[in-house]
């Protein structure tokens, strides 16, 4: 496999790992005087913005391409961050809300965005090692922060870890101007915006759908519920830190495991079997989570659950583009791109509405529930590429 060079994008993706106040996002707004039900509504708010805007967002994208589509999306990060300090310094509800759609804007103009952006690059062989490489540095921000969080807030308390993360976002916005353009033109003019729901006439695009929904579902538990599983097993919550910065080096795996798929022969076999047993292993890896009480199996599923969905994850958006490629919507990727992630939107407006009803029900039983429907996904993918 051919190493990667560090480029422009993997050090936006590293920055974008840099939320120092990531560890404490709930006290973030909870310390300003915004209470925990307050905080699901803006969080839901957030989604309804990400789910409105996908598919505008996604045109816009078409027509002004991939790396501008970045590079406001940014800016606008830097916005919505800047915000957050503004909101908790003065403990202003009304800029936690402008906050929030902000933030959802600029997701949306990278939902799709990044993907289609690697693949016009990289293609179908050289797209799930960057993707992977890229996800990586993601990763290194995430852990670094993740170290340094606490000195910081010890010396200068909350300002001080919203400010240095706002530092990170106006470095990255400067990262972003120095992206590659992209090796294609992205618009035909005379393409009509109405071909692209006509991906849905499809089977596979409701299987993408369901998935990334399911995927959505799954990183929700993980980043939620992780410290509840911790003390139903009797575990200290103090090794959350320790448990997070290993199972996110753990993480990092998928990089040369994926390298080795997309290399040469093996390209073929990462679009065959593997979405199939990959999902089938998260699935089986999640069900376990749910039901195993034993503290050294609880440990070992915690470090390699986030690795387990990775994979599968990676693979689905491969295949996403080449589907895209299939329905002759590559003019229109970005875009195409958004109207599948719409239905990842809808359900985490439902999962944070229905939040109360998830932890009566029992956290375990939901992992449960995650990992057969994973399993389902599976058999699902395994028939489809037959």
């Amino acid at each position: 496999m051919k190493k990667l060079k560090f480029d422009s994008y993997d050090g936006v993706c590293f920055l974008n790992g840099l939320v120092f106040f990531a560890p404490v996002a709930l006290l973030v707004r909870t310390q300003a005087g915004v209470s925990e039900h307050i905080f699901f509504l803006l969080q839901a708010l957030l989604s309804g913005v990400i789910f409105l805007g996908e598919i505008p967002t996604g045109f816009i994208t078409d027509k002004i391409g991939y790396r501008k589509s970045l590079i406001w999306a940014q800016v606008l990060l830097f916005g919505a961050r800047s915000l957050l300090l503004a909101a908790f310094v003065s403990r202003s509800l009304a800029l936690f809300v402008v906050e929030a759609v902000v933030e959802g804007t600029a997701t949306c103009f990278t939902s799709g965005t990044g993907s289609a952006y690697l693949y016009d690059l990289y293609g179908e062989n050289g797209y799930l090692a960057k993707t992977a490489h890229a996800g990586n540095f993601g990763t290194a921000g995430f852990i670094i922060s993740t170290v340094a969080y606490a000195g910081i807030y010890k010396i200068s308390g909350m300002e001080g870890l919203l400010i240095t993360t706002v530092v990170m976002d106006i470095i990255a916005v400067v990262c972003s101007f120095f992206l590659r353009s992209e090796s294609s033109k992205t618009v035909i003019a005379d393409r009509k915006e109405v071909q692209i729901l006509a991906v849905f006439k499809n089977k596979k695009a409701f299987l993408f759908v369901i998935s990334l929904a399911i995927f959505s579902i799954a990183w929700l538990l993980i980043n939620f519920f992780y410290v509840e599983k911790l003390e139903n097993c009797g575990l200290p919550v103090e090794w959350m830190s320790l448990i997070i910065l290993s199972y996110s080096a753990v993480q990092m795996l998928a990089e040369p495991i994926l390298g080795k798929l997309s290399d040469g022969k093996n390209v073929k076999s990462g679009r065959g079997k593997l979405p199939a047993v990959t999902a089938a292993t998260a699935g089986v890896a999640f069900l376990l989570f749910g039901v195993v009480k034993f503290r050294a199996a609880v440990l070992i599923l915690m470090l390699i659950l986030p690795l387990l969905l990775n994979l599968p994850e990676y693979l689905l958006m491969d295949l996403e583009n080449q589907f895209v490629d299939e329905a002759e919507c590559g003019s229109q990727r970005a875009a195409t791109l958004s109207v599948l992630n719409m239905g990842v939107n809808l359900v985490e407006i439902l999962t944070l509405s229905a939040s109360a009803f998830l932890t009566k029900i029992g956290i375990q039983w939901c992992f449960v529930f995650v990992g057969c429907f994973l399993m389902v996904i599976a058999l699902l993918f395994a028939r489809i590429q037959k």
